[in-house]
């Protein structure tokens, strides 16, 4: 049996419990976040499962058109080693299986988001409030004990986020067009270092030659990511392009469109830096 029940259908604004919760109807409707039911925490394995939820106005409540956070670590700790982690899913639940004894259940709050801080917690009733607590350690913590493999507990952690003003990408036209705004005076490509104005140069020299075409686009995509804007999903990007770059570069060096080093990869990379340059990933396009 879960250790929680689900409070009175009629709690003003509040969300519904967490995937954890029994519904005490036979047709119960959801609002969102908590949306898939308890299905979730149904798992004759799973001890430990709850929501990871976006606190918006940080009152440490579930709030109705408050949403889920995905993609965020759960971790289990015994103090020295991790026991066990998993990811919260696309509404933000998750659910781990954990071995009998006391443990930190835990989320790391700056990979929740930047700027983002644990809610209150215990602010109301245990089924629509956060159980994590603040560590000062830029945890959000609660103490668990796990008795045996059948009794399922909910922990739920509330978070609020702060968006993060960006000031936008600008495309490769705008930064050979304004070399005022370049946060730096040199930059290395590919292990190779340019000053400003010679990759102006090469900027305005974008041709057959596919290392001009990478160029071109890895050199925004980095000054765009120095000014303050995302990088979150572009990192990994250019990284590669960088090795790109080593490996068959410097800019000028001559590869042609029809080099299986740019069909493979090259141009894949471009257009995943082109698509960023542009606004259209995790950052918005400049004004």
């Amino acid at each position: 049996m879960l250790q929680k029940r689900r409070q009175e259908q009629q709690v003003r604004g509040h969300l519904a419990a967490s995937v954890c919760a029994i519904a005490v109807a036979a047709v119960v409707t959801w609002p969102s976040p908590a949306s898939a039911q308890d299905e979730e925490c149904r798992g004759e394995t799973v001890t430990l499962c709850g929501l990871v939820w976006n606190d918006t106005n940080g009152n440490g409540i579930q709030d109705v058109g408050e949403s889920g956070i995905p993609e965020v670590k759960v971790q289990l700790s015994d103090g020295m080693d991790f026991v066990a982690e998993a990811y919260t899913n696309s509404t933000g639940h998750y659910q781990l299986d954990g071995p009998e004894g006391t443990f930190t259940l835990f989320i790391t709050t700056s990979t929740v988001a930047v700027g983002a801080s644990p809610s209150p917690t215990d602010a109301t009733g245990d089924d629509f409030d956060s159980d994590g607590a603040d560590d000062t350690f830029g945890n959000s913590v609660v103490t668990v004990t796990i008795e045996d493999s059948f009794t399922k507990q909910d922990f739920d952690f509330g978070f609020k986020t702060t968006p993060v003003q960006q000031p936008g990408t600008g495309t490769p036209g705008y930064w050979k067009n304004h070399p005022g705004a370049w946060p730096v005076q040199t930059i290395v490509v590919g292990g190779v270092e340019y000053t400003k104005e010679q990759a102006l140069v090469w900027l305005g020299k974008v041709g057959k030659d596919k290392t001009t075409t990478m160029f071109s686009s890895l050199v925004p995509a980095m000054l765009n990511v120095m000014i303050g804007n995302r990088s979150d999903c572009i990192a990994s990007t250019i990284a590669l392009a960088h090795e790109w770059m080593e490996t068959y570069g410097p800019v000028g060096s001559g590869v042609a469109a029809s080099n299986p080093a740019w069909a493979a990869d090259g141009e894949i990379l471009h257009r995943q830096m082109d698509s960023y340059n542009n606004g259209q990933l995790c950052a918005p396009h400049r004004n």
